[in-house]
């Protein structure tokens, strides 16, 4: 049996991370109870106890069973060092099987680190536009509150565009009330399954709404804030919204 060197023993554990990273890409826990875990685990058990009957072995086979047991022990630690929160994306070979969790994880990848370059080089607030406005009530239905086309980046770093004046009808009670900007997702585009199966949304329409609260919540992103005085609603003058400021080019 040929000897295995140091470096040919890194080879292997790094082969065994990706077969790992291919066939369960979801599996990030390194606790003790996970059945990844307690597999690698067992496996480096059994490799370690052949140390304890190593005297009809060559000193060849001994150092081989000492090395398989290193790596699997390290293998076993990999995932536990992953720091919650860490970004991963698909890694593509050829002769691989996708599935639906693999284009997923792709536009996830994409998706959060442009949230988070939001997050971190741009901040939350109205980026342009946005104005709010409190109509005078002639039509009978009750006072509107009036968000005006524009952008904004909420705390979450998800961007939401307004393209058309957009309303929402203000309640006939109350003091003090909040406009809040947030993004919303809808599905669409039914399309019937090629299993048979019950017909599945094929796209995700990316909105926003328009939510009047007592107080800020959420990942909502504050536009105004309105007051009512004799049976009247208006715009509170004293309030800024949070404003992003562009990066100088």
């Amino acid at each position: 049996m040929q000897r295995f060197e140091d470096a040919g023993y890194r080879e292997l554990a790094q082969l065994l991370r990706e077969r790992v990273a291919a066939r369960a890409p979801g599996w990030v826990d390194g606790n003790d109870s996970d059945p990844g875990i307690a597999l690698l685990e067992l496996f480096a058990f059994l490799t370690e106890s052949l140390l304890y009957r190593a005297d009809p072995m060559p000193e060849r086979g001994r150092s081989s069973a000492a090395r398989l047991a290193d790596v699997a022990l390290l293998l076993a630690k990999q995932n536990a060092d992953v720091a919650p929160g860490t970004l991963e994306r698909p890694r593509y070979f050829f002769g691989q099987l996708l599935g639906v969790d693999d284009f997923q994880l792709e536009q996830d990848y994409f998706r959060e680190r442009l949230r988070r370059l939001n997050r971190e080089l741009y901040g939350s607030g109205v980026v342009r536009g946005l104005g709010v406005s409190v109509p005078p009530e002639n039509s009978g239905a009750g006072q509107q509150v009036v968000v005006a086309p524009g952008f904004a980046l909420t705390a979450s770093g998800e961007e939401v565009e307004v393209l058309d004046p957009a309303t929402a009808c203000l309640p006939e009670h109350g003091q003090s009330l909040y406009v809040l900007l947030l993004h919303a997702e809808r599905p669409s585009h039914p399309q019937p399954a090629v299993n048979g199966g019950d017909p599945q949304f094929a796209r995700i329409e990316e909105g926003f709404a328009i939510q009047l609260e007592p107080a800020v919540v959420g990942n909502g992103v504050a536009l105004a804030r309105v007051l009512r005085q004799d049976s009247n609603w208006s715009v509170d003058k004293d309030f800024a919204p949070a404003r992003v400021t562009k990066l100088a080019t």
